[in-house]
C-alpha cells in the first residue's frame, strides 16, 4: 500500500503514468512514433520561425528601396525639366545618399544571416556603396555625354566578368539552400543581390549618384539628360521590384500554411501521447484517496491488535 500510495502521489504530481510499459501492454512502439514524429515537428516549427523572419526581412528591404526610388525619381524628373544648375546638384545628391542607403539594404540581414548574398550568408551582399561609386566613376572616367555614361554604367553593371560581378557582388553564385517548412516540401529562396532586377534598381540610383560625384561636370544639358535617364530606369525597376515582392509574399503565404498545419498535427500529436502515457486525475485521486484510507484503517486495527491482553478479555 505504501508502493502504491507513493506512485499515485507521484502520477498525481507530474501528470503522467509511472508505469507506461505496462499501460501499453508492453508495446512501446506507438509512443515512440508519437515521440519522433513531435520532434520532427519542433523541427519544423523552428524552420519555419527563420524562414518567416528571412522572408520578413526581405520585404522590409525591398520595400524600403521602392519607397526611396519612389520619392527621388519626381526630383530627377523636376530637375532634368528644368535645366537649373542648382536643382540638378540637389536632385543629384540626393541619388547618391540614396544609393548608399540602398546597398545598405540590400546587405541587412535578418536572423543573423545576410538576405541576399546567396549561400554565402556570413558576409555582405554587395561591397559599401562608397566603394561601388569610386569604381564608377572610374569605369565612367572621360565620358562625355549623358550616353556615354549610360553606356559605361550598364556595362559595368551587366557585363559578364564586368566591375560589378568582380568588385560589386560579394555573395554567392549558388542559391541559399531550400528551408524544410513540412514534411516533404521545401522553401527555396533564390533571391541574390546579383539578380538583374537588383541590377536594374541599382543602376538607377547609379546614374543619378556619379552626377553628384562629377561626371559631366559643367555641362547642364547633358547632367539634365543623366537624370532623366535615372528617373526612368528607377521607374521601371519600381514595376520589377513588385514582382519580387509578390513573389515573396506567395511565399509568406505558403510557410503560414505550413505553420498552422504543423500545429494543428502538433496538437493532435500531443493529444494522443497524452492518451497513452497521462494519468487521468480524477481517478488518480480517487485512488490515492482510497489507498490513504486503507493504510489509516490498517494502523487503527494494528493499533487495537498491539493493544489487546488476555485480562481485558477476562474482565
Amino acid at each position: 500500500m505504501k508502493t502504491d500510495l507513493t506512485r499515485l502521489g507521484q502520477e498525481l504530481a507530474t501528470g503522467k503514468k509511472s508505469d507506461i510499459g505496462a499501460t501499453v501492454s508492453g508495446d512501446l512502439r506507438p509512443v515512440a512514433s508519437i515521440e519522433r514524429r513531435l520532434a520532427t515537428l519542433a523541427a519544423y516549427k523552428t524552420s519555419t520561425a527563420e524562414i518567416a523572419q528571412f522572408l520578413e526581412g526581405s520585404q522590409l528591404a525591398l520595400g524600403s528601396i521602392q519607397d526611396m526610388g519612389r520619392s527621388l525619381s519626381p526630383g530627377l524628373l523636376t530637375a532634368s525639366q528644368a535645366l537649373n544648375s542648382t536643382m540638378i546638384d540637389a536632385a543629384a545628391a540626393d541619388g547618391r545618399q540614396k544609393f548608399e542607403a540602398v546597398v545598405a539594404r540590400f546587405n541587412a540581414s535578418a536572423a543573423g544571416r545576410t538576405m541576399f548574398g546567396g549561400a554565402a550568408t556570413d558576409r555582405s551582399a554587395l561591397a559599401s556603396g562608397k566603394d561601388m561609386l569610386a569604381a564608377l566613376n572610374t569605369a565612367i572616367a572621360g565620358s562625355t555625354t549623358a550616353s556615354d555614361v549610360v553606356a559605361a554604367v550598364d556595362a559595368w553593371f551587366d557585363s559578364s566578368g564586368g566591375g560589378f560581378e568582380t568588385d560589386g557582388y560579394l555573395g554567392s553564385q549558388e542559391a541559399l539552400g531550400p528551408m524544410m517548412i513540412a514534411e516533404g516540401e521545401a522553401l527555396p529562396f533564390d533571391l541574390r543581390a546579383d539578380d538583374q532586377t537588383v541590377r536594374d534598381t541599382l543602376k538607377g540610383f547609379a546614374l543619378a549618384a556619379v552626377a553628384a560625384e562629377g561626371a559631366l561636370s559643367g555641362l547642364v544639358e547633358e547632367r539634365a539628360q543623366l537624370l532623366a535617364v535615372a528617373a526612368e530606369r528607377l521607374i521601371h525597376a519600381d514595376g520589377e521590384v513588385s514582382n519580387l515582392r509578390a513573389r515573396i509574399g506567395a511565399a509568406e503565404g505558403r510557410v503560414e500554411e505550413a505553420r498552422v498545419q504543423n500545429a494543428a498535427e502538433n496538437a493532435a500529436n500531443e493529444l494522443a501521447r497524452s492518451a497513452l502515457v497521462s494519468a487521468d486525475p480524477y481517478e488518480t485521486a480517487t485512488a490515492l484517496q482510497a489507498v490513504q484510507g486503507q493504510i489509516e484503517m490498517l494502523y487503527t486495527v494494528t493499533a487495537r491488535i498491539a493493544g489487546l491482553r488476555f485480562s481485558d478479555y477476562m474482565r
